[in-house]
């Protein structure tokens, strides 16, 4: 039981921010959207993630949690590493925040109205920043962070980066095509259709034509994965490509369903299984290291007596968050009547 205390733990901390990046991020995406709509448009957009977006934060301060409790050398290493786009995502959800409160009372709409965009935009692009970072350059010696404030930012970062940004707007007109309904639709449905062909070129970009150039990041993965396959640490590697494909299978059946318009659920569920199946091949590329290809998760993990003493702790905390976000669904989980004409996004 012991040995497997670390993976048990890994185990949490993905699904908590798995449900963080499919729940809040259509809520992002939602938000960017908000950036070219009108007054009452955006007034729809907000009724459409309503109190949901208070319930879908709470995954990334439990995924937080966990990191800092459990894997304490990898927090330090991370979050030393890419501080700057740390914060970029920890303020650009604040910013949100605030906007969305001042929204409901300020005489100047459009302001804040801009300043929710802004905030949405900013925390996707530190979460792609640090996603970026994390699978290319973190230099660690001797267990700790030994390189520069800017190594994180890179060509494939900022790449890695802007289809996050292309994800997560998909991600939200998907949810809207589901969540809005009335004579709006189109406009949802457009947009769907030029978020999923952007996010489908950076998914090409980054899968099949940077691991073809010869940079210091692309190399380095390429001699880890040799290494691994060759030790045997890969006999799953089919896993891999296996995973791609129900990807790439995901953004086929999004072009089919928002081309033919008549299942508005189906558009959201496959997007959720899309970021799933590139979130287990990210997994399955890494593992088992937690910061690749430098700490693992055993060595990045706390005492046996800290995470048994965690489990406690979650075993309390967690069925809470679970239920409290359950009600939320079931309370505000309608459909939202479009108020503004088709005419304007």
């Amino acid at each position: 039981m012991e040995a497997f205390l670390p993976l048990i733990w890994f185990f949490i901390m993905g699904v908590t921010l798995v449900l963080f990046i499919i729940l809040d991020g259509a809520d992002l995406g939602i938000g960017v959207l908000s950036l070219g709509a009108t007054e009452a448009r955006r007034a729809t957009l907000l009724d459409a993630i309503g109190p949901l977006w208070y319930a879908n934060e709470t995954w990334l301060v439990i995924a937080d949690a966990i990191m800092f409790g459990a894997f304490p050398r990898a927090y330090s290493v991370i979050f030393s590493s890419m501080y700057i786009p740390a914060m970029m995502l920890i303020f650009g959800l604040m910013f949100r925040a605030v906007s969305i409160e001042f929204l409901d009372h300020s005489q100047n709409k459009r302001l804040w109205g801009y300043c929710l965009g802004a905030g949405s935009l900013l925390a996707i692009v530190g979460h792609g920043l640090l996603l970026g970072g994390l699978l290319t350059n973190i230099n660690v010696a001797g267990g700790s962070f030994a390189g520069g404030p800017w190594d994180w930012l890179n060509p494939m970062s900022i790449l890695i980066a802007m289809g996050t940004v292309a994800g997560y707007i998909m991600l939200g007109a998907s949810f809207l095509v589901n969540k809005v309904s009335g004579d709006t639709g189109a406009g949802n449905w457009r947009v769907l259709q030029a978020s999923s062909w952007v996010a489908y070129g950076f998914f090409v970009l980054a899968v099949i034509l940077i691991p073809l150039v010869r940079t210091p990041t692309s190399e380095m993965w390429i001699r880890q994965l040799l290494r691994a396959i060759i030790s045997g640490r890969y006999q799953y590697i089919y896993i891999i490509p296996a995973l791609l494909l129900v990807a790439i299978f995901g953004f086929v059946m999004i072009f089919f369903s928002s081309a033919r318009r008549t299942d508005t659920k189906a558009p959201y569920v496959w997007s959720i299984v899309l970021l799933l199946s590139v979130a287990a091949a990210i997994i399955a590329v890494i593992f088992p290291f937690l910061i690749p290809f430098s700490i693992t998760i055993n060595d990045a993990a706390s005492s046996t007596t800290s995470l048994i003493f965690m489990l406690y702790g979650a075993g309390a905390v967690l069925p809470i968050v679970i239920i409290y976000n359950l009600y939320v669904r079931k309370v505000f989980g309608g459909k939202v009547k479009g108020k503004e004409k088709q005419s304007g996004y």
